[in-house]
């Protein structure tokens, strides 16, 4: 005896929305994150502070 929620074969056909629009969302939330923390954490200052040893401050063995 068949099952009465059987009513046909498999689905030969699978939508691709669903994955595609998963992979869209996360693509644009990293984008939307790096933006973000790229743009909080430039503070402006711009400084940069290089230290080169002197030739006194290396040590001979």
């Amino acid at each position: 005896m068949r099952d009465k929620d059987v009513s046909g074969p498999p689905e030969q056909r699978a939508s691709t929305g669903l994955p595609l629009g998963v992979m869209f969302l996360s693509m644009l939330t990293i984008v939307v994150y790096l933006l973000v923390g790229g743009a909080l954490s430039n503070n402006g200052s711009g400084v940069v502070a290089v230290y080169v040893p002197q030739q006194t401050d290396v040590q001979h063995p």
